[in-house]
Formats: structure tokens, C-alpha cells, sequence
């Protein structure tokens, strides 16, 4: 179990289209800072040529966790993705799963829309993605084995975010 900050928050569990644990999808920087300390790395850049496209990137290394912001969405968090198989999905462990194993899981779990990729490459030759829309999630594996978990907040329709309720 992932608890940092001198045990003040929880980050195990993954919530679809919500966040991780007590960490949410909307938080504003400074209050990911004060619950989880400053990242071990920051990058900043731009998937366009528009400075509204800016994104922030935040990496947590021990925590095995990354975070973004966008600065379209007035820079609140809205990319989770963890490496680490400390992290629990629905009630079970999905680092380190095969695709078969995962596809398995999620099925029992009723998620019917998987779509995959194979995004293989010279240096990665077996890097493959599983993704579910209704979930917005993203599952990358490499040899057959869940590598990295990638999720945001649901939409309510294509240009509107559903935020989840902030305590």
C-alpha cells in the first residue's frame, strides 16, 4: 500500500475516470505538492505548436508514478500512470499480468470494449497497448507483461471533463 507524506494520504487504488486513492483527477499543482512532496522531475512541452497544448509532467520515482497537468485545463491533474505493482485496479494487482491474464480479469469485470495496438519499434519490439474508452484507461505491455497503466478523467462529452467531486 502507497501511503506517502507522513501517512496523511492513501494512493493504492486506481479509480477509473477519478484518480488514485485520495489523489484526484483535478487537483491543482500546488495541492499535489502538499500531499505528495515536491516530484523527483518536472518536463514541460507541447504535443502542438499551440501554447495552449502546454503540458506539465511530473515524476514521482519511488512512488513508481507520474502525473500530468495541462495548462488548457487552468493546470489541473489530468494523466495518472503508475509502473508499480503496488497499485490495485478493481480488486487486483494488474502490474506484471499477461495479456490473456488481464484480458481475463477485466472481462470477469464486465469491461467488453478493449482495443489493442501493437506499437512495436527497433527498441521496443514487443510494446503493445490494451485500451478501454469506457474506462479511459490505456494498458502498456512489454513481453507479454503489463508494464504501465495510464488513465484520465471521464468526459461528459468530446471537449468537456467530468471532474470528479474534490473534498
Amino acid at each position: 500500500m502507497k501511503v506517502v507524506k507522513d501517512g496523511n494520504i492513501n494512493i493504492n487504488l486506481i479509480v477509473e475516470g477519478e484518480g488514485l486513492g485520495e489523489l484526484k483527477f483535478g487537483l491543482q499543482r500546488e495541492d499535489v505538492t502538499s500531499l505528495l512532496g515536491e516530484p523527483d522531475e518536472k518536463e514541460s512541452f507541447s504535443y502542438t505548436e499551440s501554447e495552449e497544448d502546454e503540458t506539465e509532467s511530473w515524476h514521482f520515482d519511488e512512488l513508481e508514478l507520474s502525473l500530468g497537468f495541462d495548462k488548457e485545463d487552468d493546470w489541473r491533474l489530468v494523466t495518472i500512470a503508475i509502473t508499480s505493482a503496488d497499485y490495485q485496479f478493481l480488486d487486483f494487482t494488474p502490474i506484471g499480468l499477461s495479456k490473456e491474464e488481464f484480458k481475463s480479469k477485466l472481462k470477469d469485470k464486465g469491461v467488453d470494449d478493449l482495443g489493442f495496438d501493437d506499437l512495436s519499434s527497433s527498441e521496443n519490439p514487443s510494446h503493445e497497448l490494451i485500451f478501454s474508452d469506457k474506462l479511459g484507461m490505456n494498458f502498456w505491455f512489454d513481453e507479454d507483461s503489463l508494464s504501465e497503466v495510464q488513465w484520465s478523467p471521464h468526459f461528459i462529452d468530446d471537449d468537456t471533463v467530468k471532474w470528479p467531486e474534490l473534498k
